[in-house]
């Protein structure tokens, strides 16, 4: 399971940040294109340094090795680049690279490099009101041929809901709006976490 910030800044996003990995959240992608660095910086120096190896930058990657953060994600903008990027950063570090994807076609097409990748909307966003699912999902499932890079669905998941995802043939799940709008944030993690653990076992 994985939950990826909100663009924008929130109060006590950094202390939010730390009791998701107390309770055993496994990653959190850093998404916020539109902060200056300087604000980035101080979110990630708000969050203990033990849970940076579990933090994914979507962004100013040169940054990262000053956090000891090996993890990177790709969008469809910027991921053709990414060997060029990785090849600019801090030599020595192994990346573990993540990409977004919208379509079964090109997941088949990613390079086997990407760890995981993000497959959206499954459903009706949450973050993105008007942002709706063109997806059949079962007809999109089986025409995936490619299976070194980890599937993962994004986009309207909730408790009540992302159970039948991973029945359905994704790998794992990932919360934004299904997180930082719920009624109680911490309550729908914790129902979520569960039925991903579960999902592994």
């Amino acid at each position: 399971m994985i939950i990826i910030t909100p663009p924008h800044s929130i109060a006590n996003e950094g202390e939010t940040i730390n009791n998701l990995f107390e309770e055993g959240l496994p990653l959190l992608h850093i998404r916020k294109p539109e902060i200056y660095t300087s604000r980035l910086r101080r979110l990630i120096e708000s969050v203990d340094s033990k849970f940076h190896s579990k933090l994914v930058l979507h962004h100013n990657y040169e940054i990262a090795a000053d956090y000891n953060i090996n993890r990177l994600h790709f969008t469809e903008r910027n991921r053709e680049g990414f060997d060029s990027i990785l090849k600019e950063l801090k030599t020595g570090v192994e990346y573990i690279i993540s990409a977004s994807v919208h379509t079964m076609p090109d997941f088949n097409q990613l390079s086997s490099r990407f760890d995981y990748a993000f497959f959206s909307p499954v459903y009706n966003s949450i973050s993105k009101p008007g942002h709706k699912s063109k997806n059949d999902l079962v007809e999109e499932l089986n025409q995936r041929i490619f299976f070194d890079t980890k599937l993962i669905a994004l986009g309207g998941i909730t408790a009540n809901n992302c159970a039948s995802l991973l029945t359905k043939g994704f790998d794992d799940f990932a919360l934004l709006g299904g997180f930082w709008q719920a009624e109680n944030p911490m309550e729908e993690f914790r129902k979520c976490l569960k039925i991903s653990n579960d999902h592994v076992r």
